[in-house]
Order: C-alpha cells, then structure tokens, then sequence
C-alpha cells in the first residue's frame, strides 16, 4: 500500500458526538491509520477539545494527523429565526457554502506551503453543497455522497399539509439541482474518485453523468461493542425502540399508527429517543390512539442512559422516508440488535433479510401494514427474534471499518498511481 500525505475537508467532526460529526471523526481516525493527514475541520460544539483530548489519548494517532480549524457559522437556537432556519434549508445551505470558501482558502494556502498527494472532501455527507476542493491543484477525492434519493412521492400527503408541501419542494429542487447544480457538475467531472453513501446515490450518479463510484458504509459498525449481546424472545413484553431526531421525515407517526393496529393482546412496549419540532405533535397522536401507556418519550438523555437503553432494547424500528446511511441503524447491529426499517435508501444497503426486516414504503398504507406485520411477527415467532439477532452481529462485522476502509484505501492507491502514471514527479509527495 503507497502511504500518502493527504488534505481532508472536513466542515463537521467531533470525536463525542453521532451522525455527521462522528462520520467525519471516524472516517479521519481510520485514514490516519495508514496516511499522513491533515484535516479541516469546522470548529463548534466544543470539538477543539474534544479532538484534543482524543489525540492526547491516542499517541499513534496524534503523529499522523493535524487539525486545523475553521470557525463554523452561528445559528439561532430559539424564536422565529430558529424555526425559519429549520424549515427552509437555503438560508443554511448559503453560510454553509461560506464556510467551505473559507476552507478552500485555507486548503489552497496549504498546498502552496507543502506538497498533498491528493485533497479528500468528506463531510458534510451531501452533494447539495459540493464545496471548492475540487478547484485545488492536487487530485480531488469526494466523499461519501449522498443525498440524491427523494421521499416516496405517494407518502408527502401523510406527512400534513405543511411537511408534505415542504418535502414535495424538496423533492422537485432534488431534480433541478441533479440536472443543472454548475459546481456539482464540475466537482464531479474533477473527482478522481467518489465514495457513494448508498446505491440509489451510486446509481443517480452513473445515471446522470456516468460517474462510477464505490458504496462505502458512511456510518461504520463495531464488530466488537462490548454490550453486544444475543437477543432471544422472553416472556417479557418485546422492547422496542425509536431513536433519531424529531423530524416529520424519520417516520414516527407511521410507527405509532402500526401499533395502534396490533391486538390489544400484543406484548410489546416503545421507548423513543431524542426530540425536534414533531415531539408534541407525536405525544398527541399517541394519546389519540391510546398509546400513552405503553409508549415513553424520553427526549434528549446523556449517552450513558442512551447506551443503557439501547442495550434493554430489543429491536430498533427506524421507519424513516429519507435518510442517507443512518448512525442508529449501524449502532443498533453493532448491539446485536436486529432492525425494521424501510426499503429505501440507505437503509435497504445497511439492512438484509438476515438482520431485519425491510417495509414496502412506496405509500403509506404500505407502510403501515408492513410495521404492523413485520412488529406482529416478532412478538408472535418465537425464534424470529434471535436468528435476526445473530444475522445483526455477522452484519456488524461486514460493515466494520475494518471491511469497509480497504475499499477507501484501494480506491487512493488507484488515484495515486494514476497520478504517478501522469506525472512521474507526483511520487516524491509519497512518504517512505
């Protein structure tokens, strides 16, 4: 394997946290494990500490990898300001955009000091906002890339009048975008290689400008979580779990109105986690459909009492409509914990029929029976449960950084020897 000095963007990183921040943390942990790195990265929520107390934990990892920070932009927390910023994603897409001009020119700074193999734009994980890397002189590498799926068009009438009109926006500017976003187009053109979240991003790319990319998990397994358990059926009520930000799009309601269709009879009891602007509008549906005994919103807890959660869950439900490759889905196999989600996206790549079952989404009504019946299943089939569970952990390990990062680490050495190929000057950049 060539050993490379590599420039990463990363505009969200944080060693303490899920979802993109820790996407950027993990995938610059496992390429300074091979490569000499150096990462920029948005500074905020407290990550220059964090990483700092991370690097000072891991003296092998220190030597390979130097952050530079880059201030991340403001954003309201409460009022009007807040909500307007939550709802309409322009106004954060353009200080977004600012932020990684900034970056560029930082980036662009660096490479006149030293010389970069080849310059690795990481987060955030969407082509929605492609950056300026690609403009740098070195070798552009992108990823991974998601985003390019829209919601199940035949489900935005369920979501409301408000969310279903806000996501069909969303879905029509996905099209324009794809067809006629100028900087996607040439951040594509000059990617020597992409990294894609999940096939539907794969094949949107080869569809549209006959791109080839890799599917690499975004969100990596444990293979060797150390509360990974073997979960079997008991005679106690099954335990199931919701978790994930209280967005429209994450698919609670879908849930809720699944269980409320159950026997009576059935054993069963739901534990949500996390909050956003759907949590009282979800406390009220569960109320109305008698759920308020059986279903306990938790809101936002510590990590230690998320993990202790998780770990007396027996089954993760993530009925979302859009989602790129889900953090949850991936900290819930690395349990051992068997998964019902939809047949969509990311979550189609991460889930087999051998780790969970997959819910037909085309509709709502779909949807809502494939919960019900996949829920019924579990509690009704007694073994269900723990051959599921056993398929989770043998999931864990092939979406592990260990399997995965060979396929990020092949596609570099691709990149460096075309480079030395078209430059043979290119391989003095290499390290020894």
């Amino acid at each position: 394997m060539l050993v490379a000095n590599i420039l990463i963007v990363a505009a969200t990183c944080h060693p303490d946290k899920g979802s993109e921040p820790g996407l950027g943390w993990n995938w610059i942990r496992h390429i300074a494990s091979r490569h000499s790195v150096t990462a920029i990265v948005g500074e905020s929520y407290g990550n220059r500490e964090a990483i700092r107390i991370a690097l000072d934990n891991d003296p092998v990892l220190s030597k390979n990898v130097k952050f530079i920070f880059v201030d991340w932009f403001p954003q309201p927390k409460k009022g009007l300001t807040a909500v307007i910023w939550r709802t309409f994603q322009p106004l954060y897409y353009r200080r977004y955009r600012q932020w990684m001009f900034k970056a560029y020119g930082v980036a662009n700074e660096l490479c006149t000091q030293q010389h970069f193999d080849f310059v690795h734009q990481i987060t955030i994980a969407s082509y929605r906002e492609p950056g300026f890397a690609w403009k740098l002189p070195v070798p552009f590498i992108w990823g991974p890339v998601g985003g390019l799926g829209n919601m199940p068009w035949r489900c935005l009438p369920s979501l409301g009048p408000v969310e279903g009109v806000r996501h069909l926006c969303r879905n029509v500017l996905n099209i324009v975008q794809i067809q006629h976003h100028y900087r996607f187009h040439r951040a594509i053109k000059h990617a020597s290689a992409i990294f894609a979240m999940d096939t539907s991003s794969q094949h949107a790319l080869q569809k549209n400008y006959g791109k080839r990319s890799v599917v690499v998990a975004a969100a990596f397994c444990d293979r060797d979580h150390p509360a990974k358990r073997f979960r079997i059926r008991s005679a106690e009520p099954l335990r199931l779990l919701f978790a994930g930000l209280h967005l429209s799009r994450k698919g609670l309601a879908f849930l809720l109105q699944a269980l409320a269709l159950l026997p009576d009879k059935s054993a069963w009891q739901l534990d949500v986690l996390g909050h956003g602007v759907m949590t009282h509008s979800w406390k009220q549906l569960a109320n109305r459909l008698g759920l308020e005994h059986r279903v306990t919103f938790h809101g936002y807890v510590a990590n230690d009492e998320k993990d202790r959660i998780m770990q007396d869950s027996d089954v993760l439900v993530f009925p979302s409509l859009l989602e790129g490759w889900p953090a949850v889905v991936a900290e819930a196999l690395s349990l051992g914990m068997p998964v019902v989600t939809t047949d969509l996206h990311g979550m189609r790549d991460v889930v087999t029929k051998e780790c969970g079952i997959l819910v037909d989404a085309k509709d709502s009504h779909l949807l809502i029976k494939g919960l019900r019946d996949g829920i019924s299943r579990l509690i009704s089939e007694k073994d269900l449960l723990g051959q599921l569970s056993a398929g989770a952990a043998k999931r864990a390990t092939e979406l592990s950084a260990e399997q995965q990062m060979p396929l990020v680490f092949a596609a570099y050495d691709s990149v460096l020897s075309a480079a030395a190929v078209a430059d043979p000057k290119a391989g003095s950049g290499l390290l020894s």
